[in-house]
């Protein structure tokens, strides 16, 4: 494995023991009115999660298919969501991170599932078998592949012709380099927010207060992590030069994703007035997604391989 495979591999191991990243203190999606109006965009009214309404909805009769695939899986929890859904007879999930892959293991072994099978590996350099899978899944894991006309190429191949791709992913700027028009709307917006709704929960500015939104900066995204959002603006039209799209859904998160980074720990139920700020956020992004001024930078996808 090369140095910034090495990078990478070592950025999400870490992770898997230190998940503020990813709190509802610093995390958009984990703030719970966030997640529930993301999660109505992403299965409308379907009682359940993601996975079990693509189960239900593209695959029904087949379940359990003979085989599924995880690409990306990180801490194992998609598959293992699956698996209570007795949505597959075996299951290959992979990851680049071994310890990510140690710990899906592990967790999967507690829960007594024995057909899931773990491997470690970079998936750019993978070759895939061919027409194996009843139906393979990224969940945040596609916009961290550079090699995507290789990878993309390989699942289709390695799909049944009557098998499913699944995604549920960021699409927008490569490495977050957002155009103008996205920051001009980004930095109006923020100035609306009380100063009391922009108090820091990064850890070093912990009980400070945010004077402007958080926005990336390209470069130190790809030094943190040179896989982060390598080729996102690229994944749509990649996907169709290989797949035939049957279901496409657009999730938001072009303002909200940066807006609340840092901050989102203020947003509580226990507070009505931020859940108003909230619904003012929500109706200003949906707006100018709709009238086309901006579009979304979240979408999921259910595909087939094309023939």
């Amino acid at each position: 494995m090369d140095k910034l495979k090495q990078k990478v591999s070592d950025v999400w191991s870490e992770k898997i023991d230190d998940n503020y990243d990813f709190s509802a203190k610093v995390y958009w999606l984990a703030v719970p009115e966030v997640h529930r109006r993301y999660s109505k965009k992403l299965i409308g009214d379907h009682q359940g999660s993601w996975i079990s309404y693509c189960c239900e909805k593209f695959l029904g009769e087949r379940l359990p298919v003979k085989h599924m695939a995880v690409i990306g899986c990180g801490n194992g929890q998609l598959e293992r969501g699956l698996s209570s859904l007795n949505a597959f007879v075996e299951c290959d999930a992979f990851d680049i991170s071994d310890r990510a892959v140690e710990f899906a293991r592990n967790e999967a072994r507690s829960q007594g599932i024995t057909n899931i099978h773990y491997i470690h590996t970079d998936i750019e350099e993978y070759e895939f078998p061919d027409a194996y899978y009843d139906a393979i899944w990224f969940k945040e894991s596609l916009h961290h592949i550079s090699k995507l006309e290789h990878v993309c190429k390989g699942v289709s191949r390695s799909l049944k012709d009557d098998g499913f791709l699944f995604i549920e992913e960021y699409v927008g700027p490569n490495r977050f380099a957002l155009s103008d028009r996205q920051k001009e709307v980004l930095n109006a917006v923020f100035t609306l927010l009380p100063k009391q709704y922009r108090k820091s929960f990064f850890r070093n500015y912990s009980g400070k207060y945010q004077k402007q939104v958080s926005i990336p900066n390209p470069q130190q995204v790809k030094k943190v992590d040179p896989s982060e959002a390598v080729r996102s603006s690229d994944i749509l039209p990649v996907l169709s030069e290989y797949f035939d799209i049957v279901e496409q859904r657009e999730l938001g998160g072009t303002l909200l994703h940066f807006l609340l980074h840092g901050i989102a720990g203020n947003f509580s139920e226990e507070d009505p007035n931020s859940m108003k700020l909230l619904q003012l956020l929500f109706s200003i992004e949906d707006v100018l997604i709709e009238v086309g001024d901006l579009s979304s930078d979240f979408v999921s996808i259910a595909a087939n391989p094309q023939k």
